[in-house]
């Protein structure tokens, strides 16, 4: 009887080790669908149809002082961030772009994008905001390179003079 023992547990650990996998692959493709969405609506030129995006997993902090900010301090959330090649194009960060979607009701929290820019959801819902008819979309914007001698001319102008 002690040899079957283990023998039954690997038999019944094998089909939950399935059933939670394939249950993950559902929870991240649901993620993934909404983050695209989001970024689409917000942002399409940010968009990267064949960037495989990285799900991580945190809690929301902040010291902003705002009660609409503060009562989200503890939610737990989903990050999802979409790379993009380097050797095509160069933004400020290195994601095209980055949603995080509450855990506990699915919805985004904000979505920014790899210039800097985006939007968060705390004082209007993203579901209120895609329902404003004055919703702006983010311009794709890439890092403007300087060559050396406009730099100098930048410098120039912006340092106070006798310096």
């Amino acid at each position: 009887m002690r040899r079957f023992r283990p023998l039954a547990c690997a038999m019944l650990a094998i089909p939950l080790f399935v059933c939670c996998a394939t249950s993950r692959r559902h929870v991240n493709g649901r993620l993934i669908a909404k983050s695209v969405e989001a970024i689409k609506r917000i942002g399409p030129g940010y968009y990267r149809e064949k960037a495989t995006p990285r799900i991580t997993e945190g809690i929301f902090e902040s010291n902003d002082q705002r009660e609409e900010i503060q009562k989200n301090i503890g939610r737990e959330y989903y990050e999802i961030v979409f790379p993009y090649d380097e050797s095509e194009e160069r933004l400020d960060f290195d994601f095209s772009a980055k949603v995080k979607i509450w855990k506990d009701n699915g919805e985004p929290a904000e979505v920014i994008f790899g210039n800097g820019y985006g939007r968060n959801f705390f004082f209007k819902s993203y579901s209120e905001q895609l329902k404003d008819s004055t919703l702006h979309t983010v311009p794709y914007q890439q890092v403007q390179e300087c060559k050396p001698a406009e730099m100098h001319v930048i410098i120039r102008s912006v340092t106070p003079a006798g310096k």
